[in-house]
């Protein structure tokens, strides 16, 4: 096993188009790593949102493999030998997949095809499930020579489930490009654009708008204190496909204060940033956890100083300390959810504490910076591991 005697030469696998999900925290990953000085880089499916916003980002790219899902035996046995042999022509140390195709496409890659063996790293986005059979086993204790969650949640999740060996899982935090997430100043008027008043108080449920996200677990806290509350609003702020979100507006008339319910997609003519319109909302409110599993939107909220109802699911309670960085509700109780909501309406001043001291607790620990430097630290001890792998004891 040779490394590199300049510096780390390392390529990342994810095998998307779309700028979703792990997409984002993969390419700021390895823009991060090679602004910290290793030559990092990037493959994956070519002609989509994900290149163009990566390139936005400073990535830089390696065909080294084509990453769409042929599931053909030739087609499987092509892209596995093709990444083989570009990490053999191109020296890459060490490879990082982030999805689960690419995964066993990079682990199948160095069984059978090698010349030249680097340790596999993979980063696990998606937390909420995991393949427990013999063969996925191997390739996550054997294959791969660690596996990195976004919180201690997915660490206890994937040990307890017994797809993974304790010494196999690192809890990597994920972290906000701050050069790139920030409000416009002077702010343009969002809620003018969204038909709500300006001394509106005006409740984010941010979100996706799908099936397993609890719109409607919202709406029903919602109800309980609308009538309390009647200068409250409440905006779904986020996307989703046509069929769900007309689901939930047929819901919302069931309602008598659907006058004051809005949907943010309706208004993406208008190209409002994203920072701009979480700046615009006075509470945010998250009841479950995306596929990228670090919850990049609650960072987010708390990094603009908005007070965040979350989840006690997932990483958000890692994230939020009840009370004083943000309020904690059960995901499924309608009850804990307007319990939770209520308490941080009741107290605009307390509301601007906690969502300050969540401002600095995000700014503070939940970097990108901070995120490649951890990374580029074990990549260093498991390179070192492969440079001098332990000596095996006699058997005599």
């Amino acid at each position: 096993m040779l490394v590199s005697t300049t510096r780390m030469t390392i390529l990342h696998l994810i095998s998307r188009y779309r700028w979703t999900g792990s997409a984002e925290p993969a390419a700021s990953l390895c823009a991060f790593q090679a602004k910290a000085g290793a030559d990092a880089r990037l493959c994956c499916i070519p002609g989509g949102s994900l290149e163009r916003e990566a390139q936005a980002r400073g990535v830089r790219f390696l065909n080294a493999a084509n990453l769409g899902r042929n599931y053909t035996p030739w087609g499987i046995l092509v892209t596995a030998r093709s990444l083989a042999r570009c990490v053999s022509r191109e020296r890459i140390d060490l490879l990082h997949a982030h999805t689960q195709h690419d995964h066993w496409l990079a682990a199948l890659a160095q069984t059978f095809f090698a010349d030249r063996k680097v340790p596999l790293i993979r980063t696990h986005h998606e937390t909420r499930k995991i393949r427990v059979g013999m063969v996925w086993r191997r390739i996550l204790n054997h294959d791969t020579a660690m596996n990195l969650v976004p919180s201690r949640a997915a660490t206890d999740f994937f040990i307890e489930s017994g797809a993974m060996r304790p010494e196999k899982v690192r809890t990597v935090y994920g972290g906000l490009d701050f050069s790139r997430f920030r409000a416009s100043v002077p702010p343009p008027n969002v809620r003018e654009v969204w038909g709500v008043p300006k001394d509106a108080a005006l409740v984010a449920h941010l979100s996706h708008i799908g099936p397993d996200r609890r719109q409607r677990e919202m709406l029903e806290a919602f109800a309980l204190l609308a009538d309390e509350h009647p200068r409250a609003w409440l905006v779904f702020l986020g996307q989703g496909n046509k069929s769900t979100v007309s689901e939930l507006r047929e819901r919302v008339q069931t309602y008598p204060f659907a006058a004051r319910v809005v949907f943010s997609k309706d208004y993406s003519e208008k190209n409002l940033s994203w920072p701009d319109q979480v700046a615009a909302t006075d509470r945010v409110v998250v009841l479950a956890v995306g596929s990228e599993g670090s919850s990049r939107g609650v960072m987010e909220a708390m990094a603009l100083a908005r007070p965040v109802i979350g989840a006690r699911l997932g990483v958000l309670p890692e994230l939020i300390e009840d009370g004083k960085t943000g309020w904690l509700a059960d995901p499924d109780d309608p009850l804990s959810i307007a319990g939770a909501l209520r308490t941080s309406l009741a107290s605009p001043e307390t509301a601007a504490r906690v969502g300050g001291a969540a401002a600095a607790l995000i700014r503070a620990r939940y970097r990108c910076e901070r995120q490649a430097e951890e990374t580029l630290a074990l990549y260093r001890e498991v390179l070192g591991e492969a440079a001098h792998p332990p000596r095996q004891a006699s058997s005599r």
